[in-house]
């Protein structure tokens, strides 16, 4: 059962005075004690804690089946009918900086992510560029009801999880994988949470770019679900999942790749497709998002694509479906 307000059409028609409380929520939340790369969030329901994925929403594009305003529409349904604690969105918001737009591409998507009234994350996307990315990271972290801190250490932060009386039950895990993929910059920063950290509380991982397992895991026939696409690894070369299970990550969740959503586990650790939100692919795979369930005192989750068709995909174990390319 949901404890959190329910996430009503009229909280759409006034996302900007909604977005009002919930700012005043995220600023008592914080902790003039914390690094500056991490955040407390207040958990109202340990048991269950939902998390709405969006991933790859392309606001810019030359595809008309794909405009802003069907992607914020169909996002706006998704919210409605998941009815989410936190938004994760893991990248690709706007078109490479081309014309020198990005900045207002981004400001345009951040207002659009305050008017929902909701806490909500970002990581960044390959394709989300601007000339200057320190005015980035602080835009993102000045958002209304934004949980982003990767201010100081490029966009790498961590979202703990914490009971109303202030203990620590569970983290978020949010990387920036450039345009290359986790690298040493990545590594360095989960090796010093590791360590800073010291505690064995359940950890999800989000980020755009795959690791080099999710090529592996399918490979193998490890994994389950939809691949339409190669795994796209950019420079990712298989090192960061060591530095992840070494930070005590439990499950990874990616995007990056619109056309596949599948799963399979790597040494110990589950590596997710987000269902992609936006961008090409709508043609072979519908477009959606991906909520995750999860309990966080006990670091089980669960997981589902969900998207104006069907309100809970789950591949079956074993089912692997291959989306041709359409000519």
């Amino acid at each position: 059962m949901n404890d959190s307000p329910k996430f009503t059409r009229r909280v759409f028609l006034d996302g900007c005075l909604a977005s009002v409380p919930v700012a005043a929520a995220l600023a008592g939340m914080a902790n003039a004690a914390e690094p500056a790369d991490r955040v407390s969030f207040e958990v109202k329901n340990p048991a269950r804690f939902r998390i709405l994925q969006l991933t790859d929403l392309h606001y810019v594009t030359d595809r008309p089946e794909v405009s802003k305003e069907k992607t914020n529409a169909l996002i706006r349904e998704l919210l409605e009918k998941t009815q989410p604690d936190l938004v994760m969105i893991t990248g690709d918001l706007w078109a490479d900086n081309e014309g020198g737009l990005g900045v207002q591409q981004m400001h345009e998507a951040i207002a659009e992510f305050d008017s929902w009234g909701l806490p909500w994350a970002y990581t960044w996307g390959n394709h989300d560029k601007l000339d200057d990315f320190s005015v980035g990271h602080k835009a993102f972290a000045e958002g209304k009801n934004s949980l982003y801190r990767g201010v100081e250490t490029n966009g790498n932060y961590a979202i703990d999880l914490a009971t109303a009386d202030g203990k620590r039950i569970a983290q978020l895990v949010c990387l920036n994988t450039t345009t290359k993929g986790l690298g040493d910059e990545q590594r360095a920063w989960l090796h010093g949470l590791a360590l800073a950290d010291g505690e064995a509380i359940p950890r999800l991982a989000f980020f755009h770019i795959p690791l080099k397992q999710y090529a592996d895991i399918w490979d193998s026939e490890v994994a389950s679900g939809i691949k339409g696409e190669a795994v796209c690894l950019e420079e990712e070369n298989g090192s960061s999942l060591a530095a992840l299970k070494e930070a005590g990550v439990r499950a990874c969740f990616c995007g990056h790749d619109h056309v596949n959503d599948y799963s399979g586990v790597a040494d110990g650790i589950e590596l997710v497709y987000g269902r992609a939100t936006g961008g090409y692919g709508a043609d072979r795979v519908d477009k959606g998002g991906k909520v995750i369930d999860f309990n966080c005192e006990t670091g089980e989750y669960q997981w589902y694509s969900v998207t104006r068709k069907e309100a809970e995909w789950h591949p079956q174990p074993g089912s692997r479906v291959e989306v041709p390319k359409k000519d």
